[in-house]
């Protein structure tokens, strides 16, 4: 008994293309720019003792209730100092905010947004000083 006869499939291989050529599945991450880091902490350096003066103005400021009564109130002082505690508070947490940024968009980003900390805190030292009466 015969076995029958197999066709002959071809073993010709594709040549791989170069790699050059081939595509890429890993997304090349671009390299953050030299020394990214130095405008955020030049930014939260200058913003942190900023940040105490308005924090202890914060604190000194009830003071300034002492002379409402109900013949003369102070409500704008009293809406002066929710406010300048609402904007401090922000200041703090926005301290964290210009990193991601600057190591990521470039210097010009990183600077701007390392102003933010700062001019919310000197927005918060002029509501306060305004609603007091020091404006």
């Amino acid at each position: 008994m015969s076995t029958p006869a197999r066709p002959q499939v071809s073993q010709q291989t594709t040549p791989a293309p170069p790699p050059s050529v081939a595509p890429s599945f890993v997304a090349e991450r671009p390299q953050p720019p030299r020394k990214w880091w130095i405008a955020p902490l030049v930014g939260v350096l200058v913003a942190l003792p900023v940040q105490l003066v308005a924090a202890f103005l914060l604190l000194v400021s009830p003071m300034a209730l002492d002379s409402c009564s109900a013949a003369n109130p102070c409500g704008r002082t009293e809406a002066a100092i929710g406010t300048t505690l609402i904007l401090l508070l922000l200041a703090v947490l926005s301290l964290g905010v210009p990193w991601y940024p600057a190591k990521r968009k470039g210097l010009g980003v990183g600077i701007g947004m390392s102003l933010l900390p700062l001019g919310l805190t000197l927005a918060s030292i002029g509501t306060l000083l305004f609603g007091i009466g020091f404006g």
